[in-house]
Parts: C-alpha cells; sequence; structure tokens
C-alpha cells in the first residue's frame, strides 16, 4: 500500500550537527567536529552550516565515502517519526581530535560511542586542564568541562564506563530503557552513583530529572505545545538548552572567582611574598584545582542545575511544537529575559 506525503525538506542532521544548531541559534557561539563527506551533498553541508553560524573548520572531509542519509517519514496527526537511515563514514580519530587548539573552547561535549577513541580524546582534555594550575585566574584560560551524550544501544552497557571521565553525562530514554529501566527516578538513583559529575536525565512527556555532583536531586515537568508537530530532534535540542545554561553559569562562576582573586591581590600589594604564596593557594584550594575533575563541575550546584533542566525542558517542548528549529532563539530570548526559571 502506498500514499502521498503533503510535503518534504531537506535537513542537515546527526545529533552533533542538531545541538550545534540549537546552541547557535540560542546564543552560544559553538564549533561541531565531525567527519563530513565530500560527495555532491557537499556544498548543501556547508551552506547550511555556515547559515546558521557553526564553525566547521576542523572538520575532516572523507573523499569516496557517500553522505549518510536518513529518510525520515513524521506522522502528521501524532508528530511521530519512522526512521530509515544509511551511514559508511568512518568515525573521527584521535589524530583529527589533536587539530584543536584547546585554548580556544570552554566545553567539549562528546556522543557517547567508539568508547577507546573517547577516552584518548577525554585524556587530551584532562592533560591540558591539569597544565592550566592558577594560569585562568591571571590568564583568559579556564578548564574545559567534558559531557558524553549516552544513547545508542548499539554500543551497549559499556558506555557506562565513560560516566567516571565526564562532568555531566546525559542518559537517554532509549539507552535507559536498553539498560532496563522504565522512568527517569530509576535511571537517577542508579546510574553513576560512584561518578563526581553531574546526571541528566529527560524522558519525553514526564520532563526531566538531574542530579548534581553532590547527589542533590532535581526535576522539571515537560512544557508540551499545543500541537505537537515535529519530535526529530527534540532531545539534540534539550541537551543543546541544558549545555548552554550551564556553560553559561560556568562562565560567571569562573569569572567571580577570578574577580575575587584579582582583589585579593590589589589588596595584599604590600605584603610579603610569603604572603602572596598563601593568597594564591587559597584561590587554588577555594577552586579545588588539587582534584581537577570535582573542579570543573564544581558550579554546578542545586539552583543551577534545576533551572537548566527546566530551561531545556521549555526549549525542547517548544521545538516540538515546531517544523525545525527556526524560531528558538525568539523563544529562548523570551524565557531568559523573563523571571520563568527563578519561580
Amino acid at each position: 500500500m502506498s500514499r502521498k506525503s503533503t510535503s518534504y525538506r531537506w535537513q542537515r542532521g546527526g545529533n552533533a550537527s542538531n545541538t550545534c544548531t540549537v546552541l547557535s541559534l540560542i546564543g552560544q557561539p559553538c564549533e561541531l567536529l565531525a567527519c563530513l563527506s565530500a560527495d555532491e551533498h557537499i556544498n548543501f553541508l556547508q551552506n547550511d552550516l555556515r547559515k546558521y553560524k557553526i564553525d566547521y573548520s576542523h572538520c575532516p572531509m572523507i573523499n569516496d565515502v557517500g553522505c549518510p542519509v536518513s529518510s525520515i517519514i513524521l506522522s502528521s496527526d501524532t508528530g511521530s517519526r519512522t526512521i530509515v537511515y544509511h551511514n559508511c563514514l568512518p568515525e573521527l580519530t584521535l589524530k583529527n581530535f589533536e587539530q584543536l587548539n584547546l585554548e580556544e573552547y570552554s566545553w567539549i561535549h562528546f556522543e557517547g560511542r567508539h568508547i577507546d577513541v573517547v577516552l584518548l580524546m577525554i585524556q587530551r582534555i584532562d592533560n591540558y586542564n591539569n597544565s592550566l594550575n592558577c594560569d585562568f585566574v591571571t590568564k583568559n584560560r579556564m578548564p574545559i568541562t567534558i559531557s558524553v551524550e549516552l544513547e545508542s544501544p548499539r554500543s551497549g552497557s559499556e558506555l557506562l564506563n565513560l560516566l567516571s571521565y565526564v562532568d555531566v553525562a546525559f542518559i537517554a530514554k532509549e539507552f535507559a530503557e536498553y539498560l532496563g529501566f522504565s522512568n527517569m527516578d530509576e535511571v537517577i538513583h542508579n546510574i553513576g552513583q560512584g561518578s563526581k559529575g553531574a546526571i541528566i536525565c529527560a524522558w519525553s512527556e514526564e520532563g526531566a530529572i538531574a542530579r548534581t555532583p553532590c547527589g542533590s536531586i532535581v526535576q522539571s515537568p515537560a512544557f508540551p505545545p499545543r500541537k505537537v508537530i515535529d519530535t526529530l530532534g527534540a532531545g539534540d535540542t534539550f541537551n543543546a538548552a541544558a549545555l548552554y545554561y550551564l556553560n553559561k553559569s560556568k562562565v560567571k562562576f569562573m569569572h567571580k572567582y577570578k574577580e575575587e582573586a584579582a582583589c585579593t591581590n590589589d589588596n595584599q600589594m604590600k605584603e610579603v611574598s610569603d604572603n602572596n604564596t598563601a593568597n594564591k593557594r587559597d584561590v587554588k584550594e577555594n577552586l579545588d584545582i588539587r582534584s581537577s575533575e570535582y573542579n570543573r563541575a564544581k558550579f554546578i550546584n542545586e539552583t543551577v542545575l534545576q533551572q537548566a533542566i527546566k530551561f531545556a525542558c521549555c526549549i525542547a517542548g517548544a521545538k516540538v511544537g515546531l517544523r525545525g528549529y527556526d524560531c528558538l532563539d525568539i523563544i529562548s530570548n523570551d524565557i531568559l529575559r523573563s523571571n520563568f526559571l527563578e519561580n
């Protein structure tokens, strides 16, 4: 039996690509690092990335391999989707990642797959963070926060091994169900209990739940639109909005400590060098630099995390009521200008 569609469109996709689109729309400069096929689709991809002001300058271009293609059927009645996809592109390599100048980044987000290589990339970030010492107090540098999304059941439960190495983990509903969990409460009380980072889990129309690095649990309801139009990329939208809010909070947190450190140094200019050394040590201890894994997530307190997932639920809900992602910039600005998140 065949049926005629009412419309069709081309849309750039992929988890990282979608997340970058939303990040850019809501005001966060970002870069995509992914293998791109150099076939006939490359002009469309590059033009669309430029349209959304997404940096793709470090993306390796792969010759003689077709562009990944997904055929997605959206239901006009329910907004649900059926996806048939084809992908022969190779995975990113450590060499690809080593082309990045890590000083340019505040946050690096990974899609959980190809675990051995991702761990090598994380190790490079850790080495960079450990090399900073107190440089971020006196220079325009700050530790890079690391996050990961655990989504694909195809990668298996081995994905959980990444939790020990990241500051924020997004546990997708599909992956959680593969592990045998039936709701987000079970996820937050069982996954990553030994990790030092934050855990976030969105559960469609039930909203989202999260746990701070210190173990506090926060929750947000969903904010569904009047009519569900397009669920494609809703999870990527949630992740992007949460990343945006958390990174904004991180930068504010780091600037606060840099200002306090500068004031301390100004007030102690006439003290002997031993006292100046002590002041630097106080700043170092306050920021927990000795334990860089914890330091990178220290800014994620209960209030910040609750507002981050509430903002993410709002943006994801709005996206489901749109076709594509356009207009999310206006919606996010309205939310951030209001006092909605504090209520």
